[in-house]
């Protein structure tokens, strides 16, 4: 008799934490998604022979900064706010850059858009449109930083 009534004690028991366990899922929830976390800022300058600054601006948000607008601009101040996304680009990674000799080479996945709307005066922009593997394999090297290649900040 005792064994049978602790067992229903620990059905009672459970049966009242059930709201409460619903309570602490929706929590839970509600602060995985929420956007108010902060936002990150990251700046990469670039500065060519002639002293002419060009700025990759990455700015992240999210619990785990897994959100990110990207943008080269001749402003460092530009993008510092999820308000000012103007012709910039969305993802995470969105290209792999080398800078050497005054030139910057932009490398991306050929289905995606990049593109840098202001005019540099001393800086000429090269873009390579890739295949995913050859991508990747440029990823890779930027991890690494081999061969001057760099990952945006």
């Amino acid at each position: 008799m005792l064994v049978v009534e602790s067992y229903t004690v620990l059905i009672m028991e459970q049966r009242n934490n059930k709201p409460l366990f619903s309570l602490i899922i929706i929590l839970m929830l509600l602060c995985g998604s929420c956007d108010s976390v902060g936002d990150t800022l990251n700046t990469k300058e670039l500065v060519s022979s002639t002293g002419e600054k060009v700025y990759i601006n990455t700015l992240n948000w999210g619990v785990t900064d897994d959100n990110q607008y990207t943008v080269i601009t001749k402003d460092i101040n530009r993008l510092k706010t999820r308000s000012d996304t103007l012709n910039t680009m969305k993802g995470l990674s969105p290209f792999v850059y080398r800078f050497h000799g005054d030139t910057l080479s932009i490398f991306y996945l050929k289905w995606k858009k990049v593109k840098v709307s202001e005019s540099l005066q001393s800086i000429e922009l090269v873009y390579y449109p890739l295949e995913n593997k050859e991508y990747i394999r440029l990823l890779h090297k930027a991890g690494k930083k081999e061969d001057g290649y760099s990952l945006i900040p």
